[in-house]
């Protein structure tokens, strides 16, 4: 499975307990069907998508609704010709839109898994893009699940809306960078339109997330929606910006602009792979 790329949880995420708990009651009497990795790239396979939130829209279509800028947990079952689980397969994972695909960790592992399990299970997990419909095909040999992703703006929790800049760096931009983790290390895999930004003065949007204790901020973090939990970071690695000002800048539940000399980190050590210094205040344009 390739990944494109605070996890903050969307309204009806259904249990991960509860999708293993239904696998385990459906598959209970079957016998396990390991994938011959070889000769079943053309196999046809039944693909179901597991969620308590999904519905099927007026053209019949299998939709989930999904807040802008959150992530959102999902599973996928593969089962053969006979209704048997296939173990060993990679899904592929296609996005048409601005939602992407992010690393799913189950509990207690430092390392996401990419293929199915022995009941023929992966769980997923994907974070929203900008307002609007985007699509994901899951694709196992000849065999094709499609989703439909509503995704719906921060407006909806009458959260404010950092605002989008006809000249600088947009979080749509930022978030398309790809985090993995290699043997316990971050790497990253930033996009063009980002790369050809590091060293060079830009504007950014986003909210205030301090880390010192006044009211004026000479070290905090830029996030790409309001920030509701210190200790789950929204949008992921991709969706904030460690931010350095020397004369301070007042924090404020209300989106701001900011200017500064923006950095790519590429070999963090603490999560972070964005920096903004020299950091200060300026109008939207």
């Amino acid at each position: 499975m390739k990944f494109s790329s605070y996890r903050s949880v969307s309204p009806g995420l259904f249990p991960l307990a509860l999708m293993f708990s239904l696998a385990l009651a459906w598959m209970a009497n079957a016998e396990i069907a390991r994938a011959n990795n070889e000769g079943n790239s053309e196999a046809s396979y039944e693909l179901n998508i597991l969620s308590s939130s999904l519905y099927t829209d007026a053209q019949g279509r299998q939709v989930i609704d999904a807040i802008q800028g959150y992530d959102t947990d999902l599973a996928i079952t593969v089962y053969d010709q006979d209704g048997q689980p296939v173990e060993g397969l990679e899904p592929e994972f296609v996005f048409e839109g601005k939602s992407s695909l992010v690393p799913f960790y189950l509990s207690g592992r430092s390392e996401y898994s990419s293929t199915t399990d022995e009941l023929g299970l992966l769980p997923f997990s994907f974070r929203a893009g900008e307002k609007g419909m985007d699509r994901l095909d899951i694709s196992v040999g000849d065999s094709v699940a499609t989703l439909y992703v509503n995704v719906l703006g921060l407006e909806i929790n009458d959260f404010p809306v950092a605002p989008t800049l006809s000249e600088g760096l947009n979080w749509y931009e930022l978030m398309r960078a790809r985090v993995d983790f290699v043997d316990g290390e971050m790497t990253v895999d930033f996009p063009k339109e980002v790369q050809v930004q590091d060293g060079e003065t830009v504007k950014v949007s986003g909210f205030i997330m301090p880390l010192d204790p006044g009211l004026k901020q000479t070290h905090f973090l830029l996030t790409s929606s309001p920030p509701n939990c210190f200790f789950h970071i929204p949008g992921g690695p991709a969706g904030v910006i460690e931010v350095f000002s020397e004369d301070g800048i007042e924090a404020t539940w209300d989106p701001v602009v900011i200017e500064g000399e923006f950095e790519l980190v590429k070999a963090s050590t603490t999560g972070v792979i964005y920096q903004l210094k020299q950091a200060d205040v300026v109008d939207s344009d």
